[in-house]
């Protein structure tokens, strides 16, 4: 029998491109990852299931997965940049979420499944190895900034 919970609902993730003067912040994937073990990415995660409503779900993740993974602390305000669906190895349909995200406070340490973080310009990512679409995701940060 099927798993209704993959083969009729969707994974939900949120990530943050989080602005700072200009430049977006990025973590180094830790090398026990499953997913692209040691590829540059940027903070995120799942929507979780919760009990009953919660207001702000999407934004209240974003803090919530920036803070966990870069000890950075986010503004409220996120713009949504873009979205993407694929289908995951396992066969679990996602929805990826990314929103432009502007730093409030804290300095940016990796903290969990991370090995490193640092700010980068829109020059830096040509010298860098992104997970699949995050480089596409921090380059429509980019174009914001600048409109």
């Amino acid at each position: 029998m099927a798993d209704l919970a993959t083969d009729k609902t969707h994974l939900v993730l949120v990530n943050a491109v989080v602005e700072k003067d200009g430049k977006i912040l990025v973590s180094q994937r830790s090398w026990e990852e499953t997913h692209e073990p040691g590829k540059w990415t940027i903070p995120g995660g799942k929507v979780e299931r919760t009990k009953g409503d919660v207001w702000n779900v999407i934004e209240e993740t974003l803090k919530k997965e920036v803070k966990e993974e870069t000890g950075v602390e986010i503004e409220d305000h996120a713009e949504l940049l873009t979205n993407n669906t694929f289908i995951r190895s396992t066969g679990q349909h996602v929805v990826a979420l990314i929103f432009l995200c502007h730093w409030k406070k804290g300095e940016a340490k990796p903290l969990e499944d991370t090995i490193d973080t640092k700010w980068v310009s829109e020059e830096d990512l040509k010298d860098m190895e992104f997970a699949p679409n995050v480089k596409t995701y921090i380059q429509k940060g980019f174009e914001a900034l600048r409109k």
